[in-house]
This record gives structure tokens, sequence and C-alpha cells, in this order.
């Protein structure tokens, strides 16, 4: 195949893709933004590994194969990737381990209030206010969706001592048939001290510390979390939304928070 790479360098991959066989026309510097990229490179490729598809993605009339340095795939959904017979491939199971870290250091950072207690140490004030102090052990985290981001999230937590409280929409199994980092997340389904289904959104945000969101954003998703999911969780509660922002009702999250 002929692949247009427009993401940064790596040499071992590409050697091995070239010795496949494979002819690789690297867009060089790569942006993650969406940008015309020249016709006379793309036309004629039949693969492409890219952040954000080019802005005249028609042109690429040979196109079998796409695939993104993302788990969230909505920048693809203008495509019409279903009607060319266009193939798409997304990087899920890569990113479990970073997010999953993100929203640790999240929890941490709010729990403790670390941005005040970084402009007290630029301002050369000494608080020693009981807020910089507060541990995260035995507090409550609930995880809405619980793929390779949740899972990963629910491993660390449970190594720090939160209770691990999951909102899923089916029973949770074995994850087999997706990439994970090896010794990472919760292969078997095992992790959780509580697992909520549909019906049970009122009890499960009822009694969190923290509500992580690890879901996608598809049709069902826009919206999910809007005025009844606000006010269904404590006032002393934190949102993270490491997935997707319209996922989160902005007008609702705005009221709640005034």
């Amino acid at each position: 195949m002929k692949i247009v790479c427009d993401v940064a360098e790596q040499s071992v991959p590409l050697a091995r893709l070239r010795q496949a066989g494979h002819e690789i026309i690297c867009i060089s510097p790569p942006e993650e933004r969406a940008r015309e990229l020249p016709s006379d490179f793309i036309h004629d490729s039949e693969g492409l590994f890219c952040a954000l598809p080019p802005t005249n993605f028609e042109e690429m009339k040979k196109l079998r194969w796409i695939q993104i340095t993302s788990t969230g795939y909505s920048q693809l959904f203008p495509l019409r990737l279903t009607d060319r017979g266009i193939r798409a491939t997304n990087s899920r199971g890569c990113f479990d381990v970073p997010i999953a870290e993100w929203n640790v250091a999240m929890m941490v950072a709010l729990a403790r209030d670390l941005r005040q207690m970084i402009r007290n140490q630029e301002a050369g004030i000494w608080d020693r206010s009981a807020i910089f102090q507060r541990e995260i052990r035995g507090l409550t985290v609930g995880i809405w969706g619980y793929g390779g981001i949740g899972r990963e999230t629910a491993r660390l937590c449970r190594h720090l001592g939160l209770r691990v409280h999951v909102f899923t929409r089916g029973p949770i199994g074995s994850r087999g048939d997706v990439y994970c980092v090896p010794g990472t997340g919760d292969p078997d389904g095992r992790l959780p001290d509580r697992v909520f289904h549909p019906g049970e959104e009122a009890t499960f945000l009822a009694d969190l510390d923290f509500l992580i969101l690890a879901l996608p954003l598809t049709k069902a998703t826009e919206g999910l979390i809007g005025e009844r999911e606000l006010k269904a969780l404590p006032t002393r509660a934190f949102l993270l939304n490491p997935a997707r922002g319209p996922i989160v009702n902005q007008a609702a999250l705005l009221r709640a928070l005034r």
C-alpha cells in the first residue's frame, strides 16, 4: 500500500512497514489540525495515518484505510467512510495508562486544592489549612463506562484505597479482544466494588466524591450528563471528563456550578 503518515515519525515502525513492501510518505512537520495536504502526495494513497483528516480528504479517491492517533473518533463522522467502503481504525488501548494516570493526578490535585497551594507558594504564603492535606484514600470514585481507560483507572484507584463504583450498560466481563498494555487494566472485570446498570443512575451518582466519564461520544451519549445527573451528585463531588466535551450538557453544567 501507499500510506500517507501525517504523524510524528517513528523510525522503527516505519522501517518495518517499508521492509514489508509498503510505500510510506511522511508529511513533515505533522500538525494536529485539519489542513490541506499536497494533492500529489494523497491523491493515489491507499492508507492514511493522522490525527485529523485533511480538509481536502475528498481528493483521496483510492483510500481504503484510515488510522487515527486518538481513541475518540468523532473527527471521522463527516467523512461518509461507510459509503466509500473505507475501513477506519483508532488507537483504542494505547492511551489507557496516560489517561488513567491523569485521572488520578486530577483527583489528588482537586482534593488538595493544588492550584491554590502553588499560588500560595509563589506569593510566599505559608498556609497549613487542612484542605491542603486531604487524602483521597477511602473516598468513592464513580467511573461511567468501563472500557480500557475505566479499567486502568479502577486498578490505580484500588491501589490508592478508593472505593470503585462503575456504571455500565451491560455485564462486566473479559476484555481479551482489545489491546491492553501488559500488567494494566482489569482484563477479567473483577475490580469494581459495585456495578450499576441503566435505571440505577441516581443511586450510582448519589454518594460519589469523584465522577469520571470514560465513554465515547456517540448520538446516545451526547448530553448524557445533564440537569438530572448533576443534581444527583453530592455538592462535594468533582466531575472529571477525559472523554469528549459534548457528553456533558454545557448549559446544565454552568447552572450547576453557579
